[in-house]
């Protein structure tokens, strides 16, 4: 189960960092933050996680909640060295909230 399910005003600063409230197990809410640069990165053009700096390599990045779940999409455009192409990753895939935090797991 993605984070986004026991999390609120989720939202990007500073283009890559992502931050919200997040549900612990007794009810409180408390404020998260997780620099995706540490955690997602681009090979070749394309989304990579375990890799860094996803920032340092992609332009007009925004977040949104779609779908009938509101699974947390970033979206970005890239260039792969052809030139620049819009792509996007589903976070809720390899974040999770553990005890209201924010936290990476390896998933691919």
């Amino acid at each position: 189960m993605g984070f986004h399910n026991s999390s609120m005003n989720i939202h990007l600063r500073d283009r890559h960092v992502l931050c919200a409230y997040c549900q612990r197990p007794s009810g409180e809410a408390t404020y998260s933050e997780l620099d995706l640069d540490s955690i997602l990165g681009t090979v070749k053009g394309k989304f990579k996680w375990s890799a860094e700096n996803f920032s340092g390599s992609a332009s007009d990045i925004y977040l949104e909640q779609e779908g009938p779940m509101y699974e947390p999409i970033l979206h970005v455009q890239l260039d792969d060295g052809d030139g620049p192409y819009d792509d996007y990753v589903n976070l809720a895939y390899c974040i999770k909230n553990e005890d209201g935090k924010l936290k990476y797991m390896d998933c691919f």
